[in-house]
């Protein structure tokens, strides 16, 4: 099974059209910079999403299930990796 056929994915795919995109790379990015810089995964979502509370705020379950997805598939995949899957299944 792939991992485009796990539930968070077909959760996020409801999301397809209804988020901004542009703001996700960024979000996403900043993680990713953190990460690669030596900060725990965890610590790297909470910190940029304190740099985009508002955002955040606005779609909250949206961005649950980016953390979820994030904390669940990147020890395997690779942050990098999964940010990518998480772009490509809304775009």
């Amino acid at each position: 099974m792939s991992v485009l056929d796990q539930e968070e994915f077909i959760q996020l795919r409801k999301f397809k059209g209804k988020a901004d995109k542009e703001e996700l790379q960024k979000i996403l990015e900043e993680i990713e910079e953190q990460v690669n810089k030596g900060v725990s995964l965890r610590s790297s979502i909470i910190f940029t999403y304190a740099n985009y509370v508002e955002e955040v705020k606005k779609n909250m379950d949206f961005y649950n299930l980016i953390s979820t997805i994030l904390e669940k598939y990147s020890p395997k995949l690779g942050v990098e990796n999964v940010t990518e899957l998480i772009i490509n299944t809304l775009s």
